[in-house]
């Protein structure tokens, strides 16, 4: 006959199973999950005070976490990009809000189901733009690229390939500075979050190619986080909000 404290123990196993299989996680006990993100991609997550990250990605994200299994989330300012990929590797912070897929940070990363799509562009100085038709146009060129950033995992080993001209900077505006002094012959980043920039900073006399490549946006999860093992929920909870709304499409309002 079993006692009083092994029915307990049973009982509360059986709980466990239950909820889990009803679709809910048990949050980490006394633990708010930490999730960074890219503090120059807008609008899918910018960081105006170094203090937080906000955006659309922070929101998404949020959303799923909580319908996951009532998971809280602190979106905080980690840095540049480099600084955040680097503590998500280490465990540092629990994940981030949004982010490409590639085979590097494949190794450290538990992947979402994308939730978003982006496109990349190239900007010019007025006037000294060149035409983009495909990735063999920039041979030859100089360009610039923020620290840590990806383009694509096609277009990221292409200039590693060809080991492109590159000169790599931490902040936007410090590129569209390079630019307007003609230090570089074109900048690769994220259409929407180099516009963003022009018209916040009121620059003037600058110039966009076509899309260079459209990449998903994906949340990220560091292996070494305990929230890791969500993952299956965080999709179902995404899956839903994806059969609702769609796959978001960054455009220009």
């Amino acid at each position: 006959m079993l006692g009083k404290k092994s029915i307990l123990v049973i009982l509360a196993a059986t709980l466990i199973a239950v909820v889990c299989c009803l679709g809910f996680a048990l949050p980490v006990e006394n633990h708010v999950a930490i999730f960074s993100g890219h503090p120059n991609w807008s609008p899918v997550m910018e960081s105006k005070d170094n203090t937080s990250i906000s955006g659309i990605g922070v929101n998404i994200t949020r959303m799923v976490l909580k319908d996951a299994g009532n998971i809280e989330m602190d979106s905080r300012y980690e840095g540049q990009w480099d600084d955040v990929l680097e503590k998500l590797k280490e465990g540092k912070i629990d994940g981030v809000v949004g982010l490409y897929y590639t085979k590097e940070r494949k190794e450290y990363t538990v992947y979402s189901i994308r939730y978003a799509e982006d496109n990349i562009s190239l900007f010019f100085k007025a006037g000294k733009g060149f035409s983009y038709n495909q990735k063999e146009d920039l041979i030859g060129k100089k360009g610039i690229a923020t620290v840590g950033d990806s383009y694509g995992q096609e277009m990221d080993d292409f200039i590693a390939k060809n080991n492109l001209n590159m000169t790599i900077v931490d902040t936007p505006e410090e590129a569209f500075d390079l630019l307007k002094e003609e230090k570089a012959d074109y900048f690769i980043y994220s259409l929407l979050a180099g516009r963003k920039v022009i018209d916040e900073l009121k620059l003037s006399g600058f110039e966009e190619s076509g899309t260079v490549s459209s990449q998903f946006f994906y949340i990220g999860i560091s292996k070494k986080s305990p929230y890791a093992k969500y993952m299956p929920l965080i999709n179902s909870s995404l899956e839903k909000f994806i059969q609702s709304n769609g796959i978001v499409k960054l455009e220009s309002s």
